[in-house]
C-alpha cells in the first residue's frame, strides 16, 4: 500500500487531481484540514497539528484497504507555512519541531511514501482561479508569496532524502494522472526515508538557518 502526498500552489489542481486518481484506482483521498474538519469557535494552540495528526493515522487506516491513499496538503503544512510567514501564528518553528518530533516518536506521524509538488506558471495559476467557481480562495495572492520558498523546502528534502519528492509540471490533470502513475510505477518504498525523525529534524535544522525572503 502507498502513501502519497500532492502539494503545491493554491489553485495548481491538488484537489481535483485527488479525486480523478480516486475514480480510476482503488485509492482513497484525506482532505486538508479545513474541509475533514470542524473548526472550533475557540481554538485550542494545538488543535490544528492535531487533526494533521489525525490526517495521518486515518492514512495509516485506509492503507488497509486501499492500494493508494492520497494526502490533499501536506500533514507538515504547518511548518513550512509558519517558516514563510514568520510571526503571524502562536507556534514558533522550534515549537513546531518539538511537537512533530514527539509525534514521530510516539509513532503517531511520519513522512508519505513519497510527494508530489505540483507547479505551473503564475499567470496559469490566475487563470485556473478565475475559472474554478467551485472555491473561494480567499489567500490566493498571499499564497503566491509561498511558491519559491515552498519549493525549496521540498528541493532541500530531496537532498536529503533522495526521490522522496517528484516534481511534475501540471499541465493538466490528465497529465498529472500520467505522471503520477508513472512515478508509483517506479517506486522503490523500501529506500524512501526511513529514519522520519532524522529527516524531519535535518529539514527544521535548515528552515531554522533560512531566509524565506531569499527565493
Amino acid at each position: 500500500m502507498t502513501l502519497i502526498c500532492l502539494e503545491g500552489a493554491s489553485g495548481i489542481g491538488k484537489t481535483t487531481t485527488c479525486r480523478s486518481i480516486a475514480e480510476l484506482y482503488n485509492a482513497y483521498v484525506i482532505p486538508e484540514v479545513n474541509f475533514l474538519f470542524q473548526r472550533p469557535d475557540l481554538e485550542p494552540k494545538n488543535w490544528y497539528l492535531e487533526r494533521q495528526v489525525e490526517r495521518w493515522q486515518i492514512a495509516q487506516e485506509k492503507q488497509k484497504s486501499y492500494d493508494v491513499v492520497l494526502l490533499d496538503g501536506d500533514i507538515f503544512q504547518p511548518v513550512w507555512y509558519n517558516w514563510i510567514y514568520q510571526g503571524e501564528f502562536p507556534q514558533t518553528l522550534p515549537f513546531l519541531k518539538e511537537f512533530y518530533v514527539n509525534q514521530m516518536k510516539r509513532k503517531h506521524i511520519g513522512f508519505p511514501d513519497v510527494y508530489i509538488h505540483l507547479s505551473t506558471s503564475e499567470t496559469e495559476l490566475r487563470k485556473r482561479k478565475e475559472n474554478d467557481t467551485t472555491r473561494r480562495r480567499s489567500n490566493f495572492e498571499k499564497h503566491l508569496s509561498l511558491i519559491e520558498p515552498q519549493k525549496q523546502y521540498f528541493q532541500y528534502m530531496n537532498t536529503v532524502s533522495p526521490n522522496a519528492v517528484h516534481f511534475v509540471d501540471a499541465v493538466s490533470i490528465e497529465e498529472n494522472e500520467k505522471n503520477i502513475f508513472d512515478i508509483l510505477s517506479h517506486l522503490n518504498l523500501e529506500k524512501q526515508h526511513n529514519d522520519s525523525v532524522t529527516l524531519f529534524e535535518n529539514v527544521m535544522d535548515w528552515l531554522m538557518n533560512s531566509d524565506p525572503k531569499a527565493y
